[in-house]
This record gives C-alpha cells, structure tokens and sequence, in this order.
C-alpha cells in the first residue's frame, strides 16, 4: 500500500496518506481509491478545506525559448491540463472554522479517471505526468506528493492477420504474431514467425529487424528506435526454395503503453498524444547495396 507521511510544524499535525493500489499503476475508466489519515497531537484549524488533488501535467522539452535575447536556447515548458479536486474535510456549513483537537481521523476518498485523458509517458521530447497533492486551506501540504501512473483500459487481446511482402526478384516474406499486445512493464520475449518463399533461389544476404516507436502531440510525430536485431539464425548466402523460422525478440522494460486517441471527443485543454510500435523488417537480397525487401508487422504494447 502507498504510504505518504508529513508532520507539519505550524499545527503539530501529522498527515498520511494510502493508496488501494501497491505501486499506483491504474488504468483509465478506473478509480483512485485511498485514505488520508490524519492526528492532530494538540488543535487543527480547517478554515475551508483538506484537499486532494489529481493533477495531470505536459512538460515539453527542448522548447526555443521565446524570449529574442535567448533565442538559441532551449527551455522545459509546464502545463496543467487536468485538476480534479476532492474535498476531504470541510469547515462549517456557517464558514465557522472547524476545530480537531487531539484526535485521529481517516477521510476515505475516490478519483475516478476519465476515459480521455492521456496515459503516463516520458520521451525526451515531452512527458505526461499524474500526481496527487494535499492542500490545507490553499496551502500546499510539503512532503505529501504522489506519483500516479496512468495506463490506458485493458486491451483487447487477438491474433493478428500476418503481414505479407514480395518484391521484383518475386520473393515472398509473410512475418506474423501470436498475439496483438506483449507487456512493456516488465519485458517480453516476442516469437516473430517468418516465412520466406525464394522459389528463384535469390541469394539472401541479410535481415534485420527494428523495433520502431512512433509517438505524436498534438498531431506533431517523432519516431524512436527501441532497438535493432540482426536475424543471424538465417545463414548467409543461403538459397533454399523456402524458410519457415521463429526468431524471438526481447522488449526492454518500462516501455510506454499503445495509445491512439479518440480525437472526436478530445477535450481542447488535453494534450493529444498518440503512441504506436511496429517491427520493421528488412532484407538485402543478393549484393544489392540498399535493402529491397521491407515489411511493416506492428505490435501493440500494454
């Protein structure tokens, strides 16, 4: 369970604060759920409200800085597009403050998340970023922050159509999955199946295989690469009629979920972020300089 503790000097007030869930992972369409614990040793004034805040915010990186004196910098912008506010304790309904002397009190309290906000993510050209803060009054509660990482819903798992490429010399490549989404939690191991026709026994010199990350805000893309395989188990120069094999393909851990917005009902003060993966493959028949065989499988990450 998700544990916060601040003791405030002003009013000898300690402060806590749980999470239901152990690591703060939650998926969109679902619920915050926690308590806020507190133990006021001598007198707590509550002239308007504890609060807790959801906060969603967009850091862009690497911006040019606006100011003409600068302009070869770059700068971080921060932009909150997301605050949900619960109240935890209130004073009195006449504005009279409400007093906590020497008690120990848990406010329990549910955060439901929407289904168009954009999922946790860190790029090095921007991040989104979910937190809880605690305010007392207006006033920020030092200490109390927590981190809140945001997934999309639960996919829909299937098996994908596989994907299929000839070219000029008229050798066929059909790649396929098991499955439409592999976790990027906590590393994967993906079998790729490939499947080669070389009826004209076209000398295959190489394949290799990129894992391509392409990421969008606000309809700007950039692409990453995660990582690129040489496909070795295929010997070189080889010339058999037809190749059927399996490669397995490692993910790393922490990759950023799938995510495609649903830009018919994006709210305007919510980013539009998008995130998408595919297997790029690519061979080098006979002594050809520039590859000439390219097929694109995608995968989906959860």
């Amino acid at each position: 369970m998700g544990i916060n503790l601040s003791k405030s000097s002003l009013t000898n007030t300690e402060y806590l604060l749980t999470l239901s869930s152990t690591n703060n992972f939650y998926r969109k369409h679902s619920i915050i759920q926690g308590e806020f614990y507190l133990n006021a040793r001598r007198k707590l004034c509550i002239e308007k409200k504890i609060r807790v805040d959801l906060i969603g915010q967009l850091i862009e990186h690497n911006k040019p800085s606006l100011d003409t004196k600068k302009s070869s910098s770059l700068i971080s912008t921060n932009e909150i597009f997301f605050t949900y506010s619960f109240p935890l304790v209130t004073s009195h309904q006449n504005g009279i403050a409400r007093i906590i002397k020497q008690q120990q009190i848990t406010f329990p309290f549910r955060i439901p998340l929407g289904i168009n906000l954009p999922p946790s993510c860190e790029f090095k050209e921007f991040s989104i970023v979910y937190y809880l803060d605690i305010y007392h009054d207006g006033r920020l509660l030092p200490n109390m922050r927590k981190k809140i990482i945001l997934a999309p819903p639960t996919p829909h798992i299937n098996i994908p159509l596989p994907c299929k490429v000839t070219d000029l010399n008229n050798l066929t490549m059909i790649c396929s999955l098991q499955k439409s989404f592999y976790s990027g939690r906590d590393g994967s191991i993906v079998p790729l199946f490939i499947s080669i026709k070389n009826f004209k026994q076209n000398q295959i010199q190489t394949i290799t295989v990129q894992l391509i990350q392409t990421i969008s805000l606000n309809g700007k893309k950039h692409e990453n690469e995660i990582f690129t395989s040489n496909l070795n188990e295929i010997n070189e120069n080889i010339q058999e009629n037809q190749i059927d094999t399996i490669f397995e393909l490692n993910l790393p851990t922490d990759l950023p979920p799938t995510h495609i917005p649903n830009d018919n009902c994006q709210p305007d003060n919510v980013p539009s972020v998008a995130i998408t993966y595919e297997f790029r493959i690519q061979g080098q028949i006979n002594d050809e300089i520039i590859s000439n065989l390219h097929l694109s499988v995608p995968i989906g990450i959860e």
